[in-house]
């Protein structure tokens, strides 16, 4: 490694391995590269894969544009199980093997979804009450009112179907929450739902196709990096179309 190679403002884009936390992400490659700045523009939960946009050196004041951005996102939602983190990760709350909706059922649900909706945030979260992470309250047990948000789903495709499993292409707005999607169409559909898995595929003009995987990544050189770096100027003019 060329330890003198300089690291350019930018945007760095990575495809996340499941497993690892996005905070996690940016500190392995922070130090693996020696980098003084390094954040990123919207997290993925642990279990998730896909686009995750690390922020680079100066470029880390330009979170917002990201924040503000689309999202898109491949999920399998998997029928009659309910937990309480609203994914496969959590403590399943109720769970049934009849009753489970044909194709045409689900594809009228779905348009109920389409549009702007309002969602209500789930307790594992990093939404605050009162100053407190909602996720930290949700460990003691406790549940708190969360009111309902305004999201807007402009894409939400149907692309597989089994009895209790739904293939979906998702394209949302910021704010939006997969697993509450999820959690919302198993509940409207009759057996319940959560989430199995998720992909983000996009965000904004950005898509996984050009990431790095964060593996290879970490294998390369400074220069390899250096060379992976959308120049800040070229990531706003494409943010802006």
């Amino acid at each position: 490694m060329n330890r003198d190679q300089p690291i350019p403002d930018g945007f760095l884009l990575v495809d996340k391995p499941a497993g690892i936390t996005s905070f996690r992400v940016v500190d392995r490659v922070k130090k693996q590269f020696r980098i003084a700045k390094l954040g990123h523009g919207g997290s993925l939960d642990p279990p998730a894969t896909g686009l995750l946009v690390l922020l680079v050196n100066r470029a880390t004041k330009r979170a917002g544009l990201l924040l503000g951005a689309e999202k898109e996102y491949r999920a399998v939602v998997r029928l009659g199980v309910e937990t309480d983190t609203q994914d496969l990760t959590g403590r399943v709350l109720k769970s049934v093997e009849g009753g489970l909706p044909d194709r045409a059922a689900v594809e009228r649900v779905l348009e109920r979804f389409r549009g702007e909706i309002e969602q209500v945030p789930p307790m594992v979260s990093a939404l605050k009450h009162r100053g407190e992470r909602l996720y930290k309250i949700a460990r003691r047990g406790e549940e708190v009112v969360r009111p309902p948000r305004k999201v807007t789903i402009s894409r939400l495709e149907l692309t597989g179907f089994a009895p209790d499993r739904l293939s979906l292409e998702v394209r949302c707005s910021k704010g939006t929450y997969i697993r509450t999607l999820a959690h919302d169409l198993g509940r409207v559909l009759g057996p319940g739902g959560c989430l199995e898995e998720l992909r983000r595929t996009a965000v904004g003009p950005f898509r996984v196709d050009q990431a790095a995987a964060l593996d290879r990544l970490l294998e390369g050189t400074r220069g390899d990096l250096a060379g992976k770096i959308i120049p800040v100027a070229k990531a706003e003019e494409e943010l802006k179309t």
